[in-house]
């Protein structure tokens, strides 16, 4: 008698919850549902933007002077990375989850980078006004499942309501003339009124790819097809 494929596929779900942190952190998040949680999972891995990253280290010189944040850092390879970038700027991850901090500070910890940081939090609200030369936020501002169900509508996941909260602290930590990055969100920043003080300065076309991993939603959560570009990198006027 064959086993079905989904028992199978029960038992590798189960497995990993108990033997992969990474795993068992994102259930975790799926039922505890922090307040202001967009993305459960938490795949991540180093250099992922090196286009991105190039780009803002041409416009930025490096320095100790220089801050840049990470929002949604998950275990921390995005600001490891950026390091690789900027080695002497100051550089702070901000995660929802406790283990993902607890793993970011273990990191820090071993590599004995003093100019890092981590703290754990689901906005940015407790930051300071134009402080940051960088804020990105890469794939945290969507639902991984909605990408699978390609939905109408993504009310039953997450919402503009608390997107546009979210995306405008976001942009407040940002100094005038500083850069705001978003990529892989389910939602544009172009559609919230203080996008009206920034500059696009980097988009890209938007491929089959995103279309399927991660559709667009407007203010109404109802989706949005047919978009050929996608507004990347904002430079705060």
């Amino acid at each position: 008698m064959r086993t079905p494929a989904r028992v199978f596929g029960a038992g590798r779900l189960v497995r990993d919850v108990i033997v992969v942190p990474r795993v068992r952190r994102s259930w975790y998040l799926r039922l505890r549902r922090p307040h202001n949680l967009f993305q459960p999972h938490n795949d991540t891995s180093l250099d992922r933007y090196p286009e991105l990253f190039r780009f803002l280290q041409e416009q930025l010189r490096d320095g100790p002077d220089v801050r840049l944040l990470s929002f949604g850092c998950s275990v921390g390879d995005e600001v490891f990375t950026l390091r690789q970038y900027f080695p002497s700027a100051s550089i702070t991850g901000i995660d929802i989850s406790a283990g993902n901090v607890r793993a970011c500070r273990r990191r820090q910890r071993r590599s004995r980078d003093d100019r890092m940081s981590f703290r754990q939090a689901g906005s940015t609200t407790t930051e300071a006004s134009a402080s940051y030369d960088v804020v990105l936020c890469m794939a945290v501002l969507r639902h991984g499942d909605l990408g699978a169900q390609q939905a109408p509508s993504c009310g039953h996941r997450l919402s503009f309501f608390a997107f546009e909260p979210t995306a405008a602290d976001l942009a407040r930590c940002v100094k005038v003339g500083g850069y705001l990055v978003i990529e892989h969100s389910n939602f544009r920043f172009g559609d919230i009124k203080v996008s009206g003080a920034f500059e696009v300065v980097l988009r890209r076309p938007r491929s089959a790819a995103d279309a399927r991993g991660t559709p667009l939603y407007g203010p109404d959560n109802t989706r949005i097809d047919n978009v050929e570009t996608l507004d990347v990198i904002f430079r705060r006027l």
